[in-house]
């Protein structure tokens, strides 16, 4: 064991024993967040030694002395309402637990299964004690892991085969603290075959005036034929941190639209890995951050093709200004036996600033020999000729300005699909590019 293991096993042990009086009791849950502890007590938390975490030393965030809530802190519903999505079913988690008071169901087709994650794991819930963990256990990343050990709250969604929900669900985040919490929210999404949802996770603070490091983890399984649209929208205060991890696995001819906007937040980190297991199985992964102040955002990316004849396409785009910093790294991963594979990945940038940075690196590894596989990234700043060319026209320098950013954004926000949404973001983008 390492020293910095032995440092933080204490520590996160402590946590696990003390959260473990608020879970509902049940053995096999108990074993499983046990491993997970112990097993991330064994790592500890990574540093920029870890190729993954070379550009995000997320012991620089998480190294203070958080503690973990053990209960929802109390808003009113006057603080929160403005971020309710209009014909939205809403769940509302605050510092990662779940407020049936807050939360707005009632439009919820009866068809459809939603439940207190850890409630439907501790009644043996099918579907839930089927898929909870798989993903995150095969995978071993270390704040997955450490989710899995601390989790207490979350939300569990289960669609039928063959229906559609035509009620979006958003599971809508709040942070507010005024000390320092440490929040994991943990979700699990099933799609049963053929079946249809359109999912959107919203992280925003809330009279925040303490620190707040969200580790928050949503494992989705996309069986044949079904369809999956799910949006992650993060824009917290400078005060609130970010590690979102996003584990996804599609059967044959399973379709995923994945869209990530993040518009704020001291730091925020992005895992989204998509493993494609059937045939004929298509996926669109999009992103878009745009970076004032001293926001840092790390997107992370790994596509892995098991299966012949799938598709994938990736578009993450970033907008960085002041001292702010941006980083994105993406690979592609095609197994042997994923012949005629599809893939493109693209990562274009746009620097505003003298002291702004980003960093990018876009993979391929393939080990199938009959396959169509692109990468690349671009990073530069705005087009002096096009600027000239608006302001030729009339329009003033930042106005010109603007409209040519606006313009580089919603190539991403116009692959939103859920229309309540993107007006929400197109007026909240309107404040939020200068």
């Amino acid at each position: 064991m390492s020293v910095v293991a032995k440092e933080k096993t204490s520590k996160w042990t402590s946590e696990f024993d003390l959260l473990s009086k608020a879970r509902p009791v049940n053995l096999l849950l108990s074993e499983i967040q046990e491993k997970a502890i112990t097993a991330f007590s064994a790592l500890g938390l990574p540093d920029k030694k870890v190729e993954d975490y070379k550009y995000t030393n997320i012991r620089l965030y998480l190294n203070e002395e958080f503690s973990s809530a053990t209960e929802a802190t109390k808003l009113k519903q006057a603080d929160i309402k403005h971020l309710f999505l209009e014909g939205h079913a809403t769940f509302v988690l605050i510092n990662g637990h779940h407020s049936k008071e807050l939360s707005h169901t009632e439009n919820l087709p009866k068809e459809i299964k939603t439940l207190p994650l850890f409630a439907a794991l501790a009644s043996g819930d099918k579907e839930a004690t089927k898929y909870f963990d798989k993903q995150v256990e095969e995978l071993a990343t270390p704040l997955a892991m450490l989710n899995t050990g601390l989790a207490i709250s979350g939300i569990f969604i289960s669609i039928p085969a063959k229906y559609h929900c035509k009620i979006p669900i958003q599971l809508l985040n709040i942070s507010t603290s005024d000390t320092k919490v440490l929040a994991n929210p943990r979700n699990l999404v099933h799609l049963g075959e053929g079946a249809g949802l359109t999912l959107v996770e919203s992280y925003h603070s809330v009279n925040n005036k303490g620190k707040s490091f969200t580790n928050s983890v949503t494992e989705a399984v996309i069986e044949k034929e079904a369809v999956l649209n799910i949006y992650t929208v993060q824009d917290e205060d400078a005060n609130a941190s970010q590690h979102n991890i996003h584990e996804v696995v599609v059967e044959t001819k399973g379709h995923l639209n994945s869209t990530v906007v993040t518009l704020n937040g001291g730091m925020v980190r992005n895992d989204l890995n998509v493993l494609l297991r059937g045939e004929h199985t298509e996926i669109h992964l999009n992103g878009l951050f745009v970076l004032n102040g001293n926001s840092h955002c790390d997107n992370h990316t790994l596509v892995e093709h098991f299966a012949p004849n799938c598709f994938s396409n990736e578009l993450y785009k970033g907008v960085i200004g002041d001292t702010a910093t941006g980083v994105f790294n993406g690979k592609i991963y095609v197994h042997q036996e994923a012949q005629k594979t599809n893939a493109y990945q693209s990562n274009k940038n746009v620097l505003l600033g003298d002291k702004s940075s980003v960093n990018t690196k876009p993979q391929l590894e393939i080990y199938a020999d009959d396959v169509k596989c692109t990468h690349g990234t671009t990073t530069g700043r705005l087009n002096e000729e096009a600027l000239f060319y608006l302001q030729a026209r009339g329009l003033s320098k930042d106005i010109a300005r603007r409209v040519l950013l606006q313009a580089f954004a919603n190539e991403v926000i116009d692959t939103i699909k859920d229309e309540a949404l993107k007006t929400a973001l197109e007026q909240r983008m309107q404040g939020h590019i200068v």
